[in-house]
């Protein structure tokens, strides 16, 4: 009995060893070496996206200016919010809008200033 359990223990090694070595072999565009964590493509800046994308109605209507807080409207086809108080447009890329201040100030349009009286 005790032969058995030392044949199946080297037998469970050795399966063991041929896994990791299938794994470690294995060409890296196989279904076996994506294990889904790791993008297949690289990883592409948000700053080279191009400007636009369809934003849902309701997203749009609790997205407020970081800076002051107030609500912001969409212009230029749908490529920016804009903060009509301060002149501050905030980038939409692929959809998302890039809600940092110093991308408002970036873009930053005094054409849209609303006039306070």
């Amino acid at each position: 009995m005790k032969r058995v359990f030392q044949v199946l223990f080297v037998l469970t090694i050795l399966a063991g060893v041929a896994y990791a070595l299938k794994r470690f072999l294995a060409p890296s565009d196989s279904p076996a070496a994506r294990s889904g964590v790791l993008p297949t493509q690289p990883i592409k800046s948000l700053d080279d996206a191009p400007l636009g994308g369809k934003i849902s109605d309701e997203l749009l209507k609790i997205l407020v200016c970081p800076e002051d807080k107030g609500p912001l409207q969409l212009v230029d086809d749908g490529k920016y919010l804009l903060n009509p108080r301060n002149g501050y447009k905030y980038p939409i890329r692929n959809g998302i809008p890039v809600m940092l201040i110093e991308e408002g100030r970036k873009y930053r349009d005094p054409n849209f200033v609303a006039v306070v009286a």
